[in-house]
């Protein structure tokens, strides 16, 4: 169960889509419900969040079980903590599953960190009740449900440390590349591709898009280098005002097929979030043998080898971001091996294997429940 549309090209949506795909491909039975079947009648998004969408995947649920007895009932996002501890208090044959992509209340103590302190508004202090509302619904999911699988060591610590789960009901589970990047082999990088520097992500806070800007508009002093960064053309405008450079070319979100050969065109990919779940990008970069520089968080912290498979750097750190670059281009010798071990690496992280883990951690906590 997921409150989003099906989409196998977006973030959340698209982690889910392409379990299940690749769970079905390994001959399991999987009922899927997305946001058209949760429904929707408040339009204020928390608002949404904290009334409607507890009691709508509590719904939904119950109504499958009439139908089936299930292994285990799979919930994206901690507000299928109703229908977790519904599943409970039935007694419920199997085990309820929670998924997070990114641990709401780690998010938000991240991000606290890097915004800057300004004087509380109305608006803010009128919100207050309705946002720890919503941080409760993590510690609620925490307590009903049988198991969590997450993306990144960080947010399996935060659920262990911060929300008192058992590290036996957590599962890391990388998440993966998408077939059509792995069909071929990844080209060389080569002088011109190394010249070629990009970035792929949504436009918000925690994804750190001024350090993206500054990094860029740094590196602009170089002639030789050019830069591209893909993200919703709603943000192009504001992607404009952040940057100190005319030389970035803006590219609205495209097909996978498109994406692909515009991660093939370039050799240095940049991902300085402040925060990640996971980050599927930098994985999809890698696979077409980028040389990525990212911030020590999330995926990329468990994912990239540093020096080897790509460079990390301190979140929040332009210069660091800047100077790894440099080092790049000042040794071509080093690029090239990191990307042929990029494309190396990122080639274990297959769809496949996210089904294979899941299903098999589902396993493991239905045996304990036994």
């Amino acid at each position: 169960m997921a409150d989003v549309a099906p989409n196998p090209y977006s973030g959340a949506a698209g982690t889910e889509f392409q379990t299940i795909a690749a769970l079905r491909a390994l001959g399991h039975d999987v009922d899927e419900i997305w946001s058209d079947t949760l429904g929707r009648r408040i339009a204020h998004g928390n608002l949404h969040y904290a009334l409607e969408l507890p009691r709508a995947y509590r719904r939904e649920m119950l109504r499958a079980l009439k139908q089936h007895d299930y292994d285990a009932v799979h919930a994206n996002q901690p507000h299928g903590w109703l229908a977790a501890k519904t599943f409970r208090k039935i007694g419920a044959r199997g085990v309820f599953v929670h998924r997070s992509h990114g641990l709401e209340p780690h998010v938000a103590e991240v991000a606290a960190k890097w915004r800057p302190r300004s004087r509380r508004s109305m608006r803010d202090i009128a919100a207050a009740p309705l946002h720890r509302a919503l941080a409760s619904h993590a510690a609620r999911i925490a307590k009903w449900a049988d198991g969590h699988i997450v993306s990144s060591t960080a947010d399996a610590l935060y659920l262990s440390n911060r929300l008192g789960v058992d590290a036996a009901r957590v599962a890391v589970i990388a998440q993966g590349v998408p077939d059509a990047f792995l069909a071929q082999p990844a080209p060389p990088p080569g002088a011109e591709r190394l010249r070629r520097v990009l970035y792929v992500g949504q436009f918000t806070f925690v994804k750190a898009p001024m350090i993206v800007a500054a990094a860029m508009s740094s590196l602009a002093s170089d002639a030789d280098l050019r830069f591209t960064w893909v993200c919703d053309r709603r943000h192009h405008a504001a992607v404009r005002e952040l940057l100190d450079t005319d030389r970035v070319e803006l590219l609205d979100w495209t097909t996978q097929d498109e994406l692909r050969d515009i991660y093939d065109r370039h050799g240095i990919f940049l991902f300085p979030s402040f925060f990640e779940g996971f980050g599927k990008a930098f994985l999809e970069a890698m696979s077409r043998g980028l040389c990525v520089v990212a911030s020590d968080a999330g995926g990329m912290h468990d994912v990239i080898e540093n020096g080897r498979t790509g460079i990390l750097v301190p979140p929040g750190d332009a210069g660091a971001v800047v100077a790894a670059v440099r080092s790049l281009q000042r040794d071509p010798a080093r690029a090239e091996q990191m990307s042929a071990a990029a494309a190396t690496a990122a080639r274990a992280y297959t769809w496949e294997r996210v089904a294979r883990e899941t299903a098999m951690f589902y396993r493991r906590l239905a045996e304990a429940k036994r």
